[in-house]
């Protein structure tokens, strides 16, 4: 029996409400004929080579082993993601060495997996009687049938599926997938999954919206649309194509509140001119591991920057830092969540530069006079940046890219660096801010402290050899632990 043949009938996955009546899905059901290699009538070849821009329907035996899906949301895609996992572990036979099988479904954290895919896919076993009498076992993030396979919900890192062995993988929402400190594992999570299908001839089947011009999404579908002799399908649709019971009211309201996003959530299309500002591995090196904040040293001439913040929504924070002959050294940086009173954390913020033996403070055009204002009454000097932010931003994505930073290893700061986005401004000059719905308070202090202190930009040459000198003067009375921040900055 094939997916279509188990989709009509009503005693398998037929006999869910969603897909009673197959009417609105006919979209999918020409994509999932494709997976799998099945006949399709002149109407879905029309319909396939529209979506995949190939030429003509000519399939694998069997199918294509690795199929794309780039679709918009609301488009039934978890939906499908659930029906081929639960179709192929349904489908699956013991393995001759008894060793477990698995159907796995990653998503970008474990609640999502559970919450959504993994509940599509275990749907059949609960309601349909004829497939409810193979559970086995289950946990609140699998379920284990008579036949060794496992359907099984994975959080998107790389480590958690080595060693495994899956009759099918299914990546959903590639195209976000973040670890915990930020960082894209979209394309490790893709190396990640291929070798667990190695010797099972299982499919990978990735099912996303897409984004940027960047990432494994945009990789993969650059090299493989819209050409007959690739081994990888990749399928491209708007939502309303592939779902045709979404409200045309959702969709214009869609449309006019953010017509960019409306363009890659909806319409399915990736967003032209995005990247992400910094590449991952690049900012992994200018972080000092374990490095919080350095002690102010005796002799040596600091400089500040604020990113300031009426209390309500935004972080309050500051950076201070100095230069040393080839770099930049981020000593400390604070952040004041939000809500505060912010008087209060100016007056915090005060006492803090004073630590550093500072008077002055630059900061952005937040509020007009009031950084200046609340600043002066606690005898600190506010000065306003004479740049915009987005050239802050690429002040410090150039010091980064030539290693002449080092930045606290803080996980909130990292998070913000590495989502901040890179976008082509219409007369040209390249615009840098966090994405919808992100923040970036802590990235624009460093950015602002980096761009004062960057190399060339006028620090005390001397710095390096004072720093050594009053090292090696305390070296035996000095905290161990100050003594290595201490070295560390001007190692």
């Amino acid at each position: 029996m094939n997916i279509i043949d188990a989709l009509k009938d009503r005693s398998l996955f037929g006999g869910l409400p969603g897909f009673r009546d197959l009417t609105s899905w006919r979209p999918w059901l020409t994509f999932l004929s494709g997976l799998y290699g099945l006949p399709l009538s002149p109407e879905e070849v029309a319909r396939f080579c529209r979506h995949t821009g190939r030429t003509r329907y000519a399939p694998p035996a069997g199918g294509w082993r690795e199929a794309v899906a780039i679709v918009g949301r609301q488009s039934g895609k978890s939906r499908i993601a659930a029906l081929v996992a639960s179709f192929e572990a349904a489908l699956a036979t013991r393995e001759a060495d008894g060793t477990e099988l698995y159907c796995l479904m990653v998503s970008q954290d474990q609640r999502a997996s559970s919450r959504t895919v993994l509940r599509y896919a275990v749907a059949p076993f609960d309601h349909l009687p004829m497939l409810a009498q193979e559970v086995t076992g289950r946990t609140a993030d699998s379920l284990t049938l008579q036949n060794g396979t496992a359907l099984i919900a994975y959080p998107c890192r790389p480590a958690a599926v080595r060693g495994l062995r899956a009759r099918v993988v299914i990546l959903d929402e590639l195209a976000f997938y973040r670890s915990g400190d930020g960082a894209p594992v979209d394309r490790e999570m893709l190396r990640s999954v291929r070798p667990c299908l190695a010797t099972t001839g299982g499919k990978l089947l990735v099912l996303s919206s897409p984004y940027g011009s960047s990432g494994a999404l945009w990789d993969l579908h650059r090299q493989h649309h819209g050409r007959d002799d690739s081994p990888v399908l990749v399928w491209q649709a708007s939502a309303p194509e592939m779902n045709p019971t979404l409200p045309a009211d959702y969709l214009a309201q869609m449309q006019e509140s953010d017509p960019e996003a409306y363009r890659s959530e909806v319409l399915g299309e990736f967003r032209s001119g995005i990247s992400s500002l910094f590449d991952s591995e690049t900012l992994d090196d200018v972080v000092v591991a374990g490095r919080r904040e350095i002690p102010a040293v005796a002799g040596v001439t600091y400089r500040a920057f604020a990113d300031p913040s009426g209390g309500r929504s935004d972080a309050f924070t500051l950076a201070i830092g100095h230069q040393v002959p080839d770099r930049v050294v981020v000593d400390v940086l604070r952040a004041w969540a939000a809500p505060f009173n912010p008087s209060g954390v100016v007056a915090e913020a005060a006492e803090l530069l004073r630590g550093y033996r500072l008077a002055e403070v630059t900061g952005d055009r937040y509020a007009g006079e009031w950084p200046a204002e609340a600043f002066r009454a606690n005898g600190i000097s506010y000065q306003v940046a004479e740049h915009p932010k987005s050239d802050l931003y690429l002040t410090l994505l150039a010091v980064v890219n030539s290693g002449a930073v080092e930045l606290p290893d803080i996980p909130a700061l990292l998070r913000e660096l590495r989502s901040l986005e890179r976008r082509r401004g219409a007369s040209g000059r390249d615009r840098v801010d966090h994405p919808s719905g992100g923040h970036d308070d802590q990235a624009n202090a460093i950015a602002g402290l980096v761009h004062l202190l960057r190399p060339g930009a006028g620090g005390d040459p001397g710095i390096l050899a004072h720093l050594r000198e009053q090292y090696e003067q305390r070296q035996a009375a000095e905290d161990p632990a100050r003594i290595t921040n201490v070295t560390a900055a001007t190692a």
